[in-house]
């Protein structure tokens, strides 16, 4: 009897998983954009702005960070690995991968991120 609860509501349980993933992938749109949350930012970093674009290939959303103080745009896009570009993996409640590409602009880093991209290929 035990058994079969634990087996029952482990089956629940990957149930709603899946419908949460095939949610996810069934209703996504052009329009879906990440959080800010999903960028691994130091702590001392600041979001100054955030704007949604959208073209053919789906819609981005670019985050303008100053860096902290004692480091330059350059060097924090070279710490997050987003030079040229950052593949962050899903999660258990978001399996879609997070796509993140720096532009550094002037003593802000530009952070143009999506669900859409490829990876980058030189």
């Amino acid at each position: 009897m035990l058994w079969t609860v634990g087996i029952g509501v482990l089956v629940i349980a990957a149930l709603i998983y899946a419908g949460r993933v095939a949610w996810l992938s069934m209703m996504a749109t052009e329009g879906d954009v990440p959080p800010a949350s999903a960028l691994p930012l130091p702590d001392d970093a600041e979001i100054l702005g955030e704007n949604i674009g959208c073209g053919s290939g789906g819609c981005s959303i670019t985050f303008t960070v100053r860096p902290p103080a004692d480091q330059t745009p350059e060097a924090l896009a070279e710490e997050m690995g987003a030079t040229p570009q950052l593949a962050i993996p899903g999660n258990f409640f978001d399996p879609r991968t997070v796509w993140v590409s720096a532009r550094p602009a002037g003593a802000t880093l530009n952070l143009v991120v999506d669900y859409w991209s490829t990876p980058w290929v030189p």
